[in-house]
């Protein structure tokens, strides 16, 4: 009984971090962007045009700590070498120490969301999608 009750306290934590992260938020937007897509026609001037825009609003969107981050993920993954702890590369440590534990799984979290969404630009940027 207590081991199903706490896979089910551990299922409700972890939807509340993907409601906190925005992860429906940001799914919801992608929807709309491909139904857009989908009315708007897919002709190449069209697909060229959004793709600029698209790369416009991460561009303005981004600040200078995040252009930072995303130059030490494309270091990570541009490297030959199979990373196994690339969360780690990224973790700042001044900032890391100074938290206590809640704070740190908290930090772990989003730094790992933040090297997802940078991992997907990189990946859109290289094959250009």
């Amino acid at each position: 009984m207590t081991r199903k009750t706490g896979e089910l306290k551990k299922r409700c934590w972890l939807a509340k971090q993907r409601l906190k992260m925005g992860y429906f938020d940001s799914l919801r937007q992608e929807n709309e962007q491909s139904e857009n897509n989908k009315q708007i026609g897919s002709s190449p001037i069209v697909e060229y045009s959004m793709r600029v825009n698209r790369l416009a609003e991460v561009a303005a969107s981004a600040s200078a700590a995040d252009e930072k981050m995303y130059r030490k993920v494309c270091d990570i993954l541009d490297s030959n070498e199979i990373t196994l702890n690339p969360i780690g590369q990224l973790i700042e440590r001044d900032v890391y120490d100074g938290l206590d534990s809640a704070g740190k799984q908290r930090y772990v979290l989003e730094l790992s969301e933040k090297f997802r969404e940078l991992q997907e630009r990189y990946y859109r940027e290289r094959t250009g999608s």
